[in-house]
């Protein structure tokens, strides 16, 4: 049987991600269904299928392989011809030389983005998060902020509901987190980013580091994490980190 999601003339949704520091190319977007997946896609589309990954269920399994090939495309779309992205020891995709990249997913949608020409003084990080019901989201609001960063999230919880701000802070510092993994090398506790200002306008976020991470990281780093809503109900951050600066 032929899955439609799988199919290789499944369209991708480019999309534009927001003005950062360094100029990016589109994410490529694509939508997927937990219950069509079937773990001989894998085959069809030349991507292969880790032992971690063969031992999860098929919700992980098709999580993971909607991602690759997103990632893939991304990757094609700058002229690299790699034909697959393998996981490293950390669990994160392993990315070609002279290529930095970022993926997530929801559980119907995979997103990844690809960056040419990275150095290690530049790190990038996406993270796509679907809006919960209050009750959900509300479970999470003591873990990823404390008090003052309620406050300054006030006045886009007002226009657009705590679900909305809740949400965009939790995938903020997800996008931050995956865009210093490399150079951190070690967890990082969601009270190490702290939300200072939000500018639903122009849809940015204004962040500070609270507990030195690296060299290169200390306290005291500012750092702006724009957001997109890609689909309804659809939230997708972005952060690009110079670790220069």
């Amino acid at each position: 049987m032929d899955h439609a999601l799988f199919d290789h003339r499944t369209p991708f949704m480019r999309l534009d991600i927001g003005n950062h520091p360094v100029a990016l190319p589109k994410a490529f977007m694509l939508a997927f269904n937990i219950p069509e997946f079937n773990s001989n896609d894998f085959r069809r589309h030349g991507i292969t299928m880790p032992a971690s990954i063969a031992r999860s269920v098929p919700k992980r399994q098709a999580e993971y392989l909607a991602g690759r090939r997103a990632a893939l495309a991304a990757l094609r779309d700058l002229g690299c011809e790699v034909r697959d992205l393998p996981i490293g020891t950390d669990r994160a995709p392993c990315w070609p030389p002279g290529y930095i990249g970022s993926i997530s997913h929801t559980a119907e949608l995979a997103v990844a983005i690809a960056l040419l020409g990275a150095t290690s003084m530049t790190g990038i990080g996406i993270d796509i998060e679907s809006i919960g019901p209050a009750e959900q989201t509300e479970a999470i609001r003591s873990i990823v902020l404390d008090t003052d960063e309620q406050a300054v999230l006030t006045p886009l919880a007002a226009a657009r509901g705590w679900p909305y701000a809740l949400t965009l802070a939790f995938s903020a510092k997800e996008s931050f987190y995956k865009a210093t993994a490399a150079n951190v090398g070690h967890f990082i506790d969601f009270g190490a980013l702290r939300v200072e200002g939000c500018d639903s306008t122009e849809a940015f976020l204004n962040t500070r580091v609270t507990a030195t991470l690296s060299s290169s990281l200390a306290v005291g780093y500012s750092q702006m994490i724009r957001w997109i809503e890609p689909t309804p109900g659809v939230l997708l951050t972005s952060c690009v980190v110079n670790f220069s600066i």
